[in-house]
């Protein structure tokens, strides 16, 4: 049912007054569905209680590559602006049938490539928590939008933490699910080894009701993999108790703030409260992930994917992408094969790490949301996801979920890593840490009214 209890209807149409009265400040949607959505509403709305989904009349948007059927599904790129999608892709057919509205789609960064949001384009996507700042990316849009109370869940994509970063930003919880477990089928990705589609929204709770439903095999998308989703939600509110958390003090330690510091040591403390072992490792050379993952096969599979159009329209990418593809095309064979061995080998290492330890968690970004006046974009593609390449790269699930405020009001936030399809106990001990604690809870000072709080 509708996490708020209300109408379908009702649930639409704040929604729709949301972004009619913020999205001139955020930037968030690239396009909405009124007409559509109303109607959906109205559909469900006229549904017997024995009929209706488990996602009934709950409002989501589609960052901008996942087609929408009747839609444009562009990438914030103006290659694609006529690009109409002919059919859903295959999780938007699932949303639909488990009773979701589709409200629209959000804004991203241009080509899903990059964590800033700053669209040549579209317009650069702003942050509500304080609009001189970035909400990160690529999904930027998604963040922003469910921020501000223009959805209840958005679904974005990531690839080396374009769901994590924004939802960190804007102090949601954002699922990176195991590579194959979700399909991309009807969507605009970057690298198909490591992109993923997965949901942002306020509440663990209401990002495991997504996952649950958008999870599964397909066997048009060669990435999936055909193994059985567990029943996450049986096990959401099941005692945490006995479980095991690994944490690694080094190097994540040396590149963030001493209130983040202060916030993870506190989130450690929530745990043990709830009978969870902490345990302290070491990851090894975890340092080396980001330029393995991100500055060679990332970007090399990137510049491959777009070496012709690039060519032809040049001036229809924006500098930074120019930038960033430039760097994919000196990616040389034999650094590509480095890459991949490590990621082999890191992948194996946490194979046999997590059968010690049920989770790892660490801090989800090394920052704050840059101010957009002060942003260097050469910079923030190598601090801002520092962190997140690591579980990127080994393709395991992640969740990122906020974990307290700075002393400047902006969310902090905290990342816990699975084994490959541990997307279950990630969830659980994520939704066990927002039962005892209200962050989730705390609304951007953009937001002047308040609504019902979730659980």
């Amino acid at each position: 049912m509708n996490t708020q209890n209300e109408s379908a209807t009702v649930a639409t149409k704040r929604a729709l007054e949301n972004i009619a009265r913020y999205n001139p400040i955020v930037n968030a949607m690239i396009s909405v569905v009124t007409d559509q959505a109303l109607a959906r509403a109205v559909q469900l709305d006229a549904l017997p209680a024995n009929a209706q989904g488990p996602l009934h009349g709950m409002v989501v948007n589609l960052k901008d590559n996942i087609d929408l059927a009747g839609s444009v599904t562009t990438a914030a790129s103006v290659i694609l602006k006529d690009n109409l999608a002919q059919q859903n892709a295959f999780i938007t057919d699932r949303l639909i049938a488990a009773g979701a509205i589709i409200i629209g789609k959000s804004n991203l960064h241009e080509w899903v490539f990059g964590p800033t949001s700053q669209s040549k384009h579209f317009g650069p996507v702003k942050n509500p928590w304080d609009p001189s700042r970035i909400p990160g990316g690529s999904s930027g849009g998604s963040g922003a939008s469910v921020a501000s109370e223009m959805c209840t869940v958005s679904i974005g994509s990531d690839t080396a933490g374009s769901i994590r970063i924004p939802s960190a930003f804007n102090g949601l919880a954002g699922l990176r699910p195991s590579v194959g477990r979700i399909s991309c089928t009807g969507s605009v990705g970057v690298s198909p080894p490591f992109d993923v589609l997965g949901p942002l929204g306020k509440s663990v709770s209401d990002v495991a009701r997504v996952f649950q439903v958008i999870a599964g095999y397909d066997p048009s998308d060669p990435m999936s993999i055909d193994r059985p989703v567990s029943d996450t939600l049986s096990t959401l509110n099941e005692s945490v108790r006995g479980k095991r958390i690994g944490f690694m003090r080094r190097w994540y330690f040396d590149h963030i703030s001493k209130e983040l510091q202060t916030a993870l040591e506190n989130a450690l403390d929530v745990f043990k409260s709830l009978g969870v072992e902490i345990v302290e490792l070491d990851l090894g050379d975890v340092d080396r992930a980001q330029e393995m993952l991100g500055f060679r096969l990332i970007l090399a599979d990137a510049f491959e994917k777009h070496r012709e159009q690039l060519a032809q329209r040049p001036n229809d990418y924006g500098a930074d992408i120019q930038m960033r593809l430039a760097i994919g095309g000196r990616v040389s064979g034999p650094d590509y094969a480095e890459a991949l061995r490590w990621v082999e080998a890191w992948r194996h290492r946490l194979s046999r790490l997590f059968t010690q330890v049920d989770a790892m968690l660490c801090p989800t970004t090394p920052i704050l949301p840059p101010l957009r006046a002060d942003l260097e974009f050469a910079q923030a593609i190598r601090t801002i996801p520092k962190f997140t390449c690591v579980y990127a790269a080994a393709g395991v699930p992640s969740l990122a979920l906020p974990c307290g405020f700075s002393a400047e009001g902006l969310p902090l936030s905290m990342e816990l890593a699975g084994s490959t399809f541990g997307e279950a106990t990630i969830l659980q001990l994520g939704h066990a840490f927002q039962k005892v604690t209200a962050y989730h809870q705390r609304r951007p000072t953009l937001i002047s009214y308040d609504f019902p709080k979730r659980d």
